[in-house]
């Protein structure tokens, strides 16, 4: 399993740039879950690729985070949200489950149940996650990409 990197607790604002857009929520709702997995898993990779991923301290309790869409197209807000659900969703800590079927077909055999995460936020819960999903202007010339900013106190921007 993925390992996470060792990291200090401590207070601070981070931006992680990614030099990708997320697809569209609409395309992401209608996929096979074993794609959306792959798409997962890609995810997990470039958020943990991205300059300054090991920079950013162990969470302590609530974190902001707001993502800057910077796409082709501007999604509406329903799209746009569910767009960030696999960016949101690395972003929490990995998680491994197991245990017996207790009825049905498969009572009595394991199961196992593996999520990957970076551990960036606590969970994705209003308790401990306020989120905030803008589009914002693809300048000139660039390639779209995402920008990712993580912080222990409110963000304006």
């Amino acid at each position: 399993m993925h390992s996470e990197p060792d990291r200090e607790t401590g207070k601070g604002t981070w931006c992680l740039s990614i030099p990708q857009v997320p697809k569209s929520g609409n395309i992401l709702l209608r996929m096979h879950w074993a794609r959306y997995h792959q798409v997962l898993l890609e995810w997990f990779y470039l958020v943990r690729g991205a300059d300054g991923f090991l920079d950013i301290t162990r969470p302590s309790g609530k974190r902001w985070v707001t993502i800057l869409r910077h796409g082709i197209k501007k999604l509406d807000r329903d799209n746009l949200y569910s767009s960030v659900k696999v960016v949101v969703d690395v972003l929490r800590p990995s998680k491994h489950e197991s245990g017996i079927y207790k009825g049905g077909a498969k009572s009595g055999q394991p199961w196992v149940r593996d999520r990957i995460g970076h551990g960036l936020i606590l969970d994705d819960d209003d308790d401990h996650l306020r989120l905030e999903v803008k589009n914002a202007p693809l300048p000139n010339g660039r390639k779209p990409y995402l920008e990712v900013f993580i912080s222990d106190s409110e963000i304006t921007l």
